[in-house]
């Protein structure tokens, strides 16, 4: 018995039958998916998944100073409003924050991402001590409290500096009074 081990580091495609012999191992370095072929000359796959050592940003929201993940009386305009993201990375490293409304019962010109305020914290993991950053992005939202049912559901995202997502959170609003 030996072991047999390919490489394609060119395509994001899987090898044919004809292209293994029973039991070798390929792997698509683009893909991070291995490859092999079984006595009956089908071909399957195991599916890598990126090992991630660094923390992934948590997304929480503060209305009128109160964690909520639901906010079943928004005044639609005016209320103090906050995206609280922790887990961030310490130091200078650059997020961007994003705010869409799901419902279109909101227009694009009558929401805003404001500027995040940074903290520093320490939390404790497997006896060490790490550092890490807050974010608290106030958010200006107004909806129509005429939209169907008084809901508005937005998506708030976390990226990193070249717009790749990081993590979102969903938020559903019930509109108690008229904004616009």
């Amino acid at each position: 018995m030996r072991l047999l081990i390919k490489r394609d580091i060119s395509s994001n495609g899987f090898p044919s039958p004809e292209q293994l012999e029973i039991g070798e191992l390929v792997i698509n370095s683009k893909t991070g998916k291995l490859y092999s072929k079984l006595v009956d000359g089908t071909i399957i796959e195991w599916i890598g998944q990126k090992i991630c050592f660094e923390p992934v940003p948590v997304i929480g929201f503060n209305y009128k100073n109160q964690t909520v993940s639901n906010i079943e009386n928004f005044c639609c305009a005016g209320d103090l409003l906050s995206a609280v993201v922790t887990n961030l990375k310490p130091g200078t490293v650059e997020y961007l924050y994003t705010l869409v409304e799901l419902t279109q019962n909101s227009a694009t010109n009558l929401m805003s991402v404001g500027q995040p305020k940074y903290d520093t914290y320490q939390e404790t993991q497997e006896e060490n001590t790490i550092t890490l950053r807050k974010a608290t992005i106030p958010l200006n939202i107004s909806v129509n409290p005429n939209s169907y049912n008084n809901i508005s559901i937005f998506k708030f995202s976390v990226l990193d500096i070249n717009n790749n997502p990081l993590t979102e959170q969903i938020l559903t609003f019930k509109c108690i009074e008229a904004s616009l």
